[in-house]
């Protein structure tokens, strides 16, 4: 097989905007992508290795206000400018509004993973709140309403139902049903790459080896990490304007 031609193919899965595969370069892009990736898939293999080989390094890795939580927080805000920061560039109200909804909803997850600076600036949960919130967070996620846990119900169940559905059944439906690819467009949805829905769903895999609650804190980690990448790097990159 002609070796430029079996290199054009693989632009399916790793996409950026700027690529020029005709001549085998590889553009910046691709390369931060590649170097996003590995990033994400060697925390996790870390995050596995300490549970089977160091109990006491997996708690320390995933402890609150630790490393991965940070993290986490940090891929949730990079998420929230980004959109912020693409909205006033779209080219229609729709898709405007998508990127500016979509950046309140990353930031309002960022400031959840951090309870709103709570421990970072040291103030205190309103008693009200710290009644409903067994883990006296200033936070809502983790509240408890008339025996629902919240956090599982909405943020768990919820949550990743619709994560699976975008990382897996959006992007058949974006290539097999004209309908639905006029409303991504419309709205300038990014959607994962092929390579982006194998990878997080092999991680998300990958995690359910480990037997203990800590492991969803990588699951999260692992999850706003593709989504940001999923917005830098979209599937459909081509419907967007440049900027």
């Amino acid at each position: 097989m002609n070796p430029i031609r079996k290199f054009r193919s693989y632009s399916l899965f790793i996409t950026a905007a700027g690529e020029s595969l005709g001549h085998v370069t590889i553009s910046k892009a691709v390369l931060l992508g590649a170097f996003l990736y590995t990033f994400t898939v060697a925390h996790v293999l870390v995050g596995i290795a300490f549970y089977f080989q160091d109990t006491s390094r997996f708690y320390s890795y995933l402890t609150e206000d630790g490393y991965i939580e940070y993290f986490t927080s940090f891929f949730l805000l990079a998420t929230s400018l980004y959109c912020f920061y693409k909205a006033p560039r779209m080219d229609g109200k729709w898709a405007k509004a998508f990127y500016y909804v979509a950046a309140a909803v990353f930031f309002f997850g960022f400031g959840e993973e951090i309870s709103w600076g709570q421990r970072l600036l040291g103030f205190e949960v309103p008693d009200d709140l710290e009644k409903i919130n067994p883990q006296s967070e200033f936070n809502l996620h983790n509240i408890h309403l008339n025996g629902v846990n919240l956090n599982k119900l909405i943020f768990g169940k919820i949550l990743y139902l619709g994560v699976f559905v975008y990382f897996l059944a959006l992007p058949v439906l974006y290539r097999h049903r004209q309908w639905f690819r006029q409303l991504v467009d419309k709205i300038r949805l990014p959607l994962p790459t092929p390579l982006q829905a194998l990878l997080y769903t092999l991680l998300f895999i990958s995690l359910l080896l480990i037997n203990d609650g800590k492991k969803w804190e990588l699951q999260e980690f692992v999850l706003v990490s593709f989504i940001f990448y999923a917005f830098l790097f979209p599937y459909n990159r081509e419907t967007s304007p440049p900027v």
